[in-house]
């Protein structure tokens, strides 16, 4: 049918290897060099991949277990490749899915772990191994086929009812995610082929085809088809079918690095996109995010040719598809031929007397919502909880019209049945251009909608590209015109024409030799590359560093959001650190008990005399409403008093009352008394947590000089816009009323950005983003002035992120500072304070919770304490004068 005229399995042609002149040379030292250059190189993308760490820190260890088992595996004989190949995988299940590094095994064999221990680490990955083989079996029981099936449905509910209580087994929790990758669709492809006989049937090819080697470091996996897992086992030389799987990797690899230059530096947040520019850069990077999927699939699929599965590409050039009907042939390529071989053709078939037309309509929307319904599925197996929205649904009914549309016009006009090749005029390639161009816009614009977190998200993004400039429009059809030139070269398949002959490319010979050198040279550059840039180009050194960790970008990290893949990918959690986890019940109950709202322009306040527990740590509230200590209202005498006014890192949200860094510095100056002037000394904590610098200031206003201060502390952060930005939305939904001394500034931003109380929230967020800048200018002069007509002493200090995940600290701070200091404003500069942590993931609270650990509120309080001795107390010496902002 139209839909797969793109074959999943085209056998290439053992004779098109290209041999030397000479047996000799070819018998007795040509074999043995291309298997040394292929180990050599499959080594190398092994460390390539380790130095980059791609994905996560088993997938390296896997690496090399492959290296180390292709050697093996390529030395046995022909009838024990196979069985070998089941062994390495299910020691890779078993090792992967228990966390079983080098590590544990040399503390087992070194006696530093005891063996129940170690035997513990076994147990999810051989309870996950009994559970397949159990499920295999099933397969194979000598009763009615139906029967089977019966059988199967049952232990998959049951299954799945676990899955959903994973809770209840915490032992095994990690088992759930690869037992679902493994068996959700792959037994469901093993039972069509086992009933209809179209493969033959081993133990060892069961074993082999569940347990697929790669498969336990990437739970979103292609879904292999039995029948061309089999057929394709070494069904030519070897030679082809090894360097073809390390051209794959690597090419995998390229995929995945360009994956995260776009992940990193493309505009993905919507609500701070300021142009038509920056909403066509969010529509282009949101699409070119599937480099992810695509390049994990060319890694997985190129390893599995490393053991002589001759399979099919998985992707082809997809970006650069003509029609929709196109772009289904050359995505997922597995996926498209599952659902064509469960749901397209049996419906197809059975409706084919209603006529061409309504058979391949009816068909097509049955596939489309199989597709919609196992991706749920999907989900449900990596995430826990099913996936059933509208968004959902309506883009694979979205795409599936489109589809049957491009289908239907191919199918009675837009194609051409030939006996041979058609010639290829330059008319022909530029229409193919132009449908490549434009099914690329397309698409774009359909997958931003799906990744998407809400109606209103994609609302603000046709706001944002509502009002192009000609500068906008000039990039634009600049990009247009390069995908056009893409589809004018590559738009018609190389793997299949329309005519169904293959074409001159894939009939090419094949050189080793010219590949294995390119590969090599390729993997060295990776390597050696970035060493060389930072040398040559040493302003590029931070951003080598953010694509060599795989980190979240700024978008996540202050949203914590992602699309339907990005929301799939489980295997980089770990990397992640905190980013990403979900937090434990329970973790921020004791916020909703701790914090009350008001009816003003401050939203909320803490709730005096209160005792809970935030991020896992006991907090108390004074009668005052402060996290902190009881004071006085009245300041007693001889007290050198300062109020701090900050946010919830600044409150110490996840330490103790005794842990902030704040009664920290309180305690050291009151054990110190660095000026005789005084015999003691206060810091009242008015933090809050999310208050904004609007907030903090008008909080000094309407709170903080009531406790007669001698200091304000105005602490800020890198991320203090995003807080005005939340705070100004919140204020506009809820209708509040700016104070009166605020009311000029915030209307008038108000105003010229057109927002309202009525707008979704991340449009008003995006509306209000050029005016950033002016607030906090305006509230650092606002601070500056309110404290100079109080007689108090005002001071900045900026705090730094405990851990810069996503590169941004360095930018945020240097403005914040320059802000302050244009304001007249003594700024004391924290950021030294966590330089001796190798590890910066070590001062975040957990990977739920981004707030700092209590060993960062002392180092903290180290370097705050060094400032306010030279600023307030006394002359500052050189040493002390090294932490306060330089020029």
């Amino acid at each position: 049918m139209l839909l797969t005229e793109t074959k999943t399995l085209n056998r290439p042609d053992p004779t098109a290897v290209v041999t030397t002149p000479s047996r000799l040379w070819g018998n007795y030292l040509s074999r043995p060099l291309q298997f040394l250059a292929v180990l050599l190189q499959f080594a190398l993308i092994a460390i390539v991949i380790d130095n980059w760490h791609l994905e996560s820190q088993p997938l390296a260890r896997l690496m090399w277990l492959a290296v180390a088992g292709f050697a093996i595996h390529h030395l046995l004989p022909q009838r024990l490749r196979l069985p070998f190949f089941a062994l390495l995988s299910l020691v890779a299940v078993i090792t992967g899915v228990g966390h079983l590094g080098p590590n544990v095994f040399t503390g087992w064999l070194g006696g530093r772990m005891t063996t129940a221990n170690f035997l513990y680490h076994l147990f999810p990955g051989l309870t996950l191994v009994g559970i397949g083989l159990a499920l295999i079996g099933l397969c194979h029981l000598p009763i009615r086929f139906g029967a089977r099936i019966g059988l199967i449905a049952m232990a998959g509910i049951g299954l799945a009812f676990l899955r959903a209580h994973s809770q209840w087994f915490p032992d095994v929790s990690d088992m759930w995610v690869i037992l679902g990758s493994l068996f959700m669709f792959r037994l469901i492809v093993y039972l069509y082929d086992l009933k209809h006989g179209t493969a033959p049937f081993s133990f060892s090819r069961a074993i082999s085809y569940f347990f697929l080697l790669p498969n336990v470091c990437f739970p979103l996996f292609p879904v292999v088809d039995y029948k061309t897992f089999c057929s394709t086992y070494y069904n030519e030389d070897w030679v082809p079918i090894y360097q073809n799987g390390i051209r794959w990797m690597l090419r995998g690899v390229a995929q995945l690095l360009l994956y995260r230059i776009v992940y990193q530096y493309a505009p993905l947040d919507v609500s701070k996109l300021s142009s038509s520019l920056d909403a066509a850069g969010f529509m282009l990077g949101t699409y070119l995010l599937y480099l992810r999927v695509s390049g994990t699939f060319h890694l997985i699929v190129g390893l599995l040719h490393m053991f002589g599965f001759n399979l099919p590409e998985t992707h082809h050039l997809y970006y650069l598809a003509t029609s929709f009907t196109d772009f289904w042939r050359r995505i997922n390529i597995y996926w498209k031929d599952f659902v064509m071989k469960l749901f397209f053709y049996p419906t197809h078939f059975k409706l084919r007397k209603m006529g061409t037309i309504p058979a391949l309509a009816v068909a097509t929307m049955v596939t489309f919502l199989a597709t919609w319904l196992l991706h749920s599925w999907q989900w449900f197996w990596i995430l826990g909880k099913p996936l059933f929205n509208w968004k959902d649904f309506s883009f694979w009914m979205i795409l599936a019209v489109l589809v049957l549309v491009t289908a239907i016009y191919e199918t009675t006009r837009g194609r051409k049945r030939t006996l041979s090749p058609s010639q290829v005029t330059f008319r022909k390639r530029l229409m193919h251009g132009l449908q490549a161009g434009g099914t690329f816009c397309a698409m774009c614009l359909l997958w931003t909608y799906w990744s998407c977190q809400s109606w209103a998200e994609f609302e603000t993004l046709m706001d944002a590209a509502s009002k192009p400039s000609w500068s906008d429009i000039l990039v634009i059809l600049g990009v247009f015109a390069l995908v056009c030139g893409g589809g004018m070269l590559w738009g018609q398949s190389s793997r299949e024409t329309s005519e169904g002959q293959r074409t001159t490319g894939a009939r090419a010979p094949f050189h080793f030799w010219r590949s294995a050198v390119a590969v090599t040279v390729g993997s060295i550059c990776l390597l050696a590359g970035p060493s060389l840039a930072t040398r040559t180009i040493p302003a590029t050194k931070g951003a080598i560093a953010r694509l060599h960790n795989d980190v979240l970008n700024a978008r996540d990290m202050n949203q914590q959001r992602r699309g339907y893949y990005e929301e799939l990918d489980v295997s980089r959690k770990d990397n992640w650190g905190w980013q990403g986890a979900e937090e434990p019940e329970g973790w921020s109950k004791g916020k909703m008990a701790f914090f009350r709202g008001r009816p003003d322009f401050l939203l909320r306040d803490i709730i005096p005399s209160m005792s809970t527990v935030l991020g896992s740590a006991p907090a108390t509230s004074n009668s005052l409403g402060m996290r902190d200590r009881e004071y006085s209202k009245a300041k007693p005498v001889n007290t050198y008093r300062m109020v701090l006014l900050g946010a919830s890192n600044d409150m110490g949200t996840g330490v103790k009352n005794d842990q902030t860094y704040e009664n920290l510095v309180e305690d050291k100056l009151n054990s110190q008394v660095p000026d005789p002037r005084y015999s003691r000394y206060e810091i009242l904590n008015l933090s809050v947590a999310a208050d904004s610098l609007l907030q903090r200031v008008l909080r000094l206003e309407e709170e903080g000089f009531e406790f007669q201060p001698d200091a304000a502390v105005l602490s800020v952060t890198a991320v203090d816009e995003q807080f005005v930005a939340s705070h100004l939305r919140k204020a506009l939904i809820q209708g509040v009323e700016p104070s009166s001394g605020y009311r000029g500034v915030v209307e008038s931003v108000v105003r010229r950005a057109g927002v309202n109380g009525k707008m979704p929230g991340v449009m008003i967020e995006r509306r209000l983003q050029p005016y950033y800048t002016e607030l906090c200018r305006w509230s650092f002069q606002r601070f500056a002035q309110q404290c100079a007509q109080h007689g108090v002493h005002p001071l900045v200090i900026y705090r730094p992120a405990p851990a810069d995940f996503s590169g941004q600290e360095s930018a945020g701070r240097t403005k914040l500072i320059e802000l302050a200091r244009a304001a007249g404003l003594e700024v004391i500069d924290l950021s030294p304070a966590f330089d001796s942590v190798t590890d910066r993931s070590s001062l975040v609270l957990a990977r739920w919770d981004d707030h700092t650990t209590a060993l960062g509120h002392r180092l903290l309080a180290d370097k705050l304490y060094e400032g306010l001795v030279s600023l307030l107390f006394a002359l500052p010496s050189k040493d002390q004068t090294a932490i306060l902002q330089k020029p």
